[in-house]
């Protein structure tokens, strides 16, 4: 079995709470760092007040119960550290020698937020004139409609930033009852990185969190998220000269059996450095189409089921061309094996360009998350080299064949007519 060149050591306690800790013990770092992720849903937000979550985890870090915002910042920067929150907890790195304090302003920022009614104005207007410059860009308005077909009225059809309507009527009370309903340890996740001994970590965050309570909150149950009977071709003009062309269809779950498949069969695709897939061959260095091109189904893959998603900016005369072009590239994934080069030549970047995953404290907190809540093994990092060069030309063509859907997709363009 391949090693990895620093054998990472990963620990995890569970409290009482529901909360699990994690902790990796990263010797030769000088930082730290702390993760909290929590078991926030893509439902659990009011449909009609879409945007609630997001603005949430922009304003986590604009005030606590201890701190207002320029406090908080002041805080922060006085010991080196960087503070964000987001719609599922947080983040915090800093030097190693002020993990105490670090892991204390994150504690406040996920657990005990303010949302000041300034503040939250503040950052309202900012979240708001993005979605409004958004409008004028083809690109944006062509992803938000292909994600809308892709899944309906399926919650993850929302944008997560909300519309410029809801975000208007979002006040700090709904801010504050979001967070006091879905901000809960169960079911959530603590992880922290840094070069203490795994024990050290995990007795210092049961310090900081162990006052963490409250009772699990019932979460909606998501529908299935169905394929459609027939490809949908949607066109949206806009005063460009390109257009943005966006096609594809519901994709997997990061549990998928066969997502390692799949994720080598992206890079082949579209999804491999540089020009080196084959619709970055086809459609822009043999048939001149762009400049941008992509396609692929891993990289959304998460606890719900992401999209594939193939992407093109090109001409509006050469949009049937591209559009062409990658229904040609999927299926032919999908009836041939891809050839013995390209197989190894996606292994061999795939199994030396991961440990660059390795590189922060952050990623490592992140990592070992991942590796719970998919239920990876924390080894997986050791494992995963042999899984990618077990598979076979022939698995890759049989996963291709088994989730895309060349006849079922939806296409969405916007720009030129």
């Amino acid at each position: 079995m391949s090693k990895l060149p620093v054998r990472l050591t990963i620990a995890e306690r569970q409290l009482s709470s529901g909360l699990t800790l994690l902790a990796v013990e990263n010797p030769g770092a000088p930082t730290f760092a702390c993760v909290v992720s929590l078991e926030v849903r893509a439902a659990d937000e009011d449909p009609k007040l879409p945007g609630v979550s997001n603005l949430v985890g922009e304003c986590l870090d604009e005030g606590t119960e201890r701190y207002d915002a320029l406090a908080l910042a002041a805080a922060a920067e006085g010991i080196g550290a960087v503070l964000e929150g987001n719609h599922r907890g947080g983040v915090v790195m800093c030097p190693a020698s002020e993990q105490k304090k670090a892991t204390d302003l994150l504690r406040q920022v996920v657990l005990r937020p303010s949302f000041p009614a300034r503040e939250v104005r503040r950052v309202k207007d900012e979240v708001l004139t993005e979605i409004l410059a958004e409008r004028d860009d083809p690109r944006t308005v062509a992803a938000r409609r292909f994600r809308k077909q892709v899944y309906g009225k399926h919650p993850l059809g929302r944008p997560p930033q909300g519309t410029a309507k809801s975000v208007a009527a979002i006040k700090p009370k709904h801010l504050r009852d979001f967070h006091d309903t879905w901000f809960r340890p169960a079911g959530g996740y603590v992880a922290a990185a840094g070069p203490f001994s795994t024990e050290e970590l995990l007795d210092r965050l049961e310090r900081s969190f162990r006052s963490f309570r409250g009772e699990a909150p019932e979460h909606v149950e998501l529908p299935t998220i169905k394929l459609p009977d027939a490809t949908t071709d949607v066109h949206l003009p806009m005063p460009r000269e390109q257009v943005h062309v966006f096609l594809g269809h519901v994709g997997i779950r990061r549990t998928d059996p066969d997502f390692y498949r799949l994720s080598v069969m992206d890079h082949i695709l579209g999804s491999g450095p540089g020009f080196t897939s084959r619709c970055s061959r086809k459609l822009r260095d043999e048939q001149g189409l762009c400049y941008a091109v992509s396609a692929g189904i891993t990289g959304s893959a998460g606890e719900q089921p992401g999209t594939f998603t193939a992407y093109i900016g090109t001409s509006a005369a050469n949009r049937g061309k591209a559009v062409d072009g990658f229904l040609h590239e999927i299926r032919r994934i999908r009836e041939e094996p891809p050839e013995a080069t390209e197989l190894q030549d996606v292994k061999d970047y795939l199994t030396g360009s991961f440990v660059f995953a390795l590189e922060r404290n952050s990623n490592l907190a992140a990592y070992a998350i991942r590796a719970r809540r998919f239920g990876l093994g924390f080894d997986f990092l050791e494992r995963y080299p042999d899984i990618i060069r077990s598979i076979t030309a022939e698995q890759v063509r049989e996963a291709a064949e088994r989730h895309l859907h060349p006849d079922r997709l939806a296409i969405v363009s916007a720009g030129a007519t």
